[in-house]
This record gives C-alpha cells, sequence and structure tokens, in this order.
C-alpha cells in the first residue's frame, strides 16, 4: 500500500496483542520460574537456565519490536495505546528509558554497600534465602565497577545522539512541510482548491515518508541499546547477579500493569 501522511491505518496486527501475551508470559512463568531459583536450593543449572529464559524472553521483545517496525507502524511504536500513565515518564522512544537499566543495576550495589553503621535487613525473604544469593551484590570486583562504567558511559555517548536525530527528522519534517505546502498553494492558486489541497497533500506525503523512514531508523537503533545494556548487564554479572537484575527489571515492567498502583497514581496525578 503506498504511504500516505493523511490516510495511514492502524495496523491490522496490532502490536498491543502481541505485548499482552508477552507479558503475561513473563508474569505467569518467566518471573516465578526465576523466583524459584532465588528463592530455594536450586543447582547451579536451574539457576542459569532460567536465567537464559528470561534474557532470551526480554530478546524476543525488542526483535519483535524492530519486526514490526515500517513506515506504517512507527507512529503507534513511538506513542503505544498499551501504555498506562504509571509507564510514560519512564519512555524513552517507545519503550523504558536505558538509564533505568544501569540504575536499577547501581541500586542493587548500593543498597548492599551501604554505611556498615546502619541496621543490617533481617527480612524473613533475605533470612530465606541462599547465602550466595543474599551477598550477590557485596564488595562488587573491579572488574565489575569497570564495566558498569564502560556500559553508563556508552549510554551517555547513544542516548543523547539519538535524541539529537529525533529533534533533526522533526525540524527536517515541518520545514519541509511548510515549504512544500506553501509552494503548492502559490503555484496553483488559480487552480481549483481541491487541485492544490491534492497538490499539496502529496507534497507532505512526501515530506512525512521520509520522515518515518529514519523515525523507523531511529526506534531500531534505541532499541538494540536497550538490547545491547542488557545483555551486557548480565554478561557483566555472575549468575547469581544477573538472576536478581533480570528478577528486578521484570517486577518493574509487571508492575507497571498493577491496578491499584496505577489508581493510586492517577488520584496523585489530578489537580486539586
Amino acid at each position: 500500500m503506498p504511504f500516505s501522511f493523511f490516510s495511514r491505518k492502524k495496523p491490522s496486527r496490532r502490536f498491543n496483542d502481541f505485548y499482552e501475551d508477552w507479558l503475561k508470559t513473563l508474569t505467569e512463568n518467566c518471573l516465578p520460574l526465576l523466583r524459584q531459583s532465588l528463592s530455594s536450593a536450586a543447582s547451579a543449572s536451574v539457576l542459569s537456565s532460567n536465567v537464559d529464559l528470561v534474557l532470551r524472553h526480554l530478546v524476543l521483545y525488542y526483535e519483535t519490536l524492530d519486526l514490526a517496525a515500517d513506515h506504517n507502524t512507527i507512529p503507534y511504536l513511538l506513542f503505544s495505546s498499551w501504555r498506562n500513565s504509571l509507564e510514560t515518564p519512564f519512555l524513552f522512544l517507545g519503550d523504558i528509558h536505558p538509564y533505568l537499566l544501569t540504575n536499577l543495576l547501581r541500586s542493587f550495589i548500593d543498597r548492599e554497600n551501604q554505611d556498615s553503621d546502619e541496621e543490617e535487613d533481617t527480612s524473613l525473604d533475605l533470612v530465606n534465602q541462599p547465602l550466595k544469593i543474599s551477598t550477590a551484590w557485596k564488595d562488587p570486583s573491579d572488574e565489575l565497577v569497570r564495566r558498569i562504567h564502560q556500559i553508563e558511559c556508552t549510554m551517555r555517548l547513544m542516548v543523547p545522539g539519538l535524541m539529537d536525530r529525533m529533534r533533526k527528522a522533526q525540524r527536517g519534517f515541518v520545514a519541509r512541510v511548510s515549504e512544500s505546502w506553501v509552494s503548492s498553494y502559490q503555484v496553483g492558486k488559480k487552480k481549483k482548491l481541491a487541485a492544490v489541497v491534492a497538490t499539496a497533500s502529496v507534497a507532505v506525503d512526501e515530506a512525512g515518508k521520509e520522515e518515518m523512514e529514519e523515525l523507523v531508523s531511529i526506534f531500531v537503533d534505541a532499541n538494540r541499546l536497550r538490547k545491547s545494556v542488557i545483555m551486557d548487564i548480565v554478561g557483566a554479572t555472575s549468575e547469581h547477579q544477573a538472576a536478581l537484575f533480570l528478577e528486578g527489571l521484570c517486577q518493574f515492567l509487571v508492575g507497571f500493569k498493577d491496578q491499584v498502583l496505577l489508581q493510586n497514581f492517577e488520584i496523585l496525578a489530578l489537580p486539586n
């Protein structure tokens, strides 16, 4: 179907259907298995298998996003209808902000290595955890700290670059549409109004097509960054650390759909 800025239709196979199924699998299958590995004396092979299961499920999501992105679907992927008001502050180009990933990792390390004069956490969950799990983030190795720093440096380069590309695409689109619309009107001002509008619409479609292609490229690059950061973190950490990180990330994603939390957030967001 030829591209038309004014007559785009929503994708027939809506991505939110896939997202709902994907999130359900994460909530009811992947996350419980991972938690079971963390809360019991599971073997190293079981823990490794469940870490790999969750990681592959996350990678599948981003790969499917990339495959779904084209000039017709990109507006709906960037401004997703399946996102709620609780998720919106954490989004960057259609999905979770990459900074959230390293901030989550840092929070594990900082919480475990806080000042020694603070009271130790003696909650029931922590007591019942195997020692390797409860002390997984204690005194992180120099190599892990170095790798985290490298990942953060990469993001500090990539994120502003993606934002700059988005701004340039938007500026270019507005400039081309304005120029084409005015030129079409001036050339065809002696013609009938319908002919002028048709000519201008073609010009807008051309500008829109070029912008959509650039938006697809930006969106795919942002997803690659998110995916690579997740994989880099898992690759840089130990099996137990990776499991805890993925559990935290999955809980974060699942928590966005918590209806009680969402309702409370929306009540707080209402103006007085």
